[in-house]
């Protein structure tokens, strides 16, 4: 299936299969995509410290002819983003602004929407995803952290796999959090879900459920992050913003969407994998629900 998705979504899947030296040039314009956008190709090697041989390796790397065609997408990419960008003072949610309408705010998160799950057929790798969900099915339970926005993508895992049979726990609080990441059963799977990858509450319980014993799962959009680098399989989802940038404050959901994808992803892997018992317990749930609907 061929899909079309953003110079930086294709950046961002790409890196980790990179040699050290072109992750570098990977993490200088994930880090900077609007300085790097108007860099010459002497100044972009000066600005990751490599060679501009190195520059011109990784553009086509990421499926480029050249760095003038890199350029260009660039600032296409960057004139794209400025159209859409409100005026005035500012955005309250995603691009925005003051003068939307109901038309044109409906136009821009459906299409936002389809942009983070166009981009998710390249970000997340079907063999980490296959990794997770062997991991999922061998454990005894499984133990959801998150914070924010992020953990209304764990809530949903959560009722996903106890539809299932699967038990799953998740607590709001942070502190009951931590402490019930030191208490894991052994070889439980503890699954950590960040955008930026460095909410430290969610970092720490993470690596609190690891020296617990339980087997490690991070859904991030940073491959290079610190929840990453804890985790035994990382599951990366498209981001809207800069590795070293400021993750939004108001938070939208549709920069969560990934999230949410990708846990309906690996629910329903984990479920076809297991078809026959999962369809059972999907059966013996449904039958209580329909009394619930009364």
């Amino acid at each position: 299936m061929s899909v079309e998705i953003g110079l930086i979504e294709q950046i961002q899947s790409t890196r980790g299969r990179l040699k050290p030296t072109l992750q570098a040039v990977a993490d200088t314009i994930l880090a900077r995509p609007a300085q790097s956008s108007s860099m010459n190709l002497k100044e972009l090697a000066a600005a990751c410290n490599v060679s501009e041989a190195s520059i011109s390796r990784f553009v086509r790397e990421i499926g480029l002819s050249s760095f003038r065609a890199f350029q260009l997408r660039m600032a296409e990419e960057r004139a794209s983003s400025d159209d859409d960008a409100p005026t005035g003072q500012g955005s309250i949610y995603e691009s925005i602004g003051r003068g939307d309408t109901a038309a044109t705010i409906l136009t821009k998160v459906a299409h936002r929407n389809a942009d983070v799950a166009r981009a998710c057929l390249s970000t997340l790798d079907p063999a980490a995803l296959e990794n997770a969900a062997r991991m999922i099915r061998e454990a005894p339970a499984l133990y959801f952290f998150a914070a924010g926005l992020s953990a209304l993508a764990a809530e949903n895992a959560l009722m996903r796999f106890s539809r299932i049979g699967m038990p799953a726990i998740l607590h709001r609080d942070r502190n009951s959090q931590l402490l019930t990441a030191t208490a894991v059963r052994a070889g439980s799977v503890a699954i950590a879900i960040s955008d930026s990858g460095r909410t430290h509450q969610t970092v720490l319980a993470l690596t609190a459920a690891r020296d617990a014993g339980a087997r490690t799962i991070a859904i991030t959009s940073f491959a290079e992050s610190t929840l990453a680098r804890v985790a035994e399989v990382v599951l990366i989802t498209p981001t809207g913003y800069s590795a070293a940038g400021d993750e939004p404050l108001y938070e939208s959901m549709v920069s969560k969407f990934g999230q949410l994808l990708t846990i309906d992803v690996l629910y329903s892997l984990v479920a076809v994998q297991n078809y026959d018992s999962a369809l059972a317990s999907v059966c013996r749930g449904d039958a209580y629900i329909r009394q619930s609907r009364r």
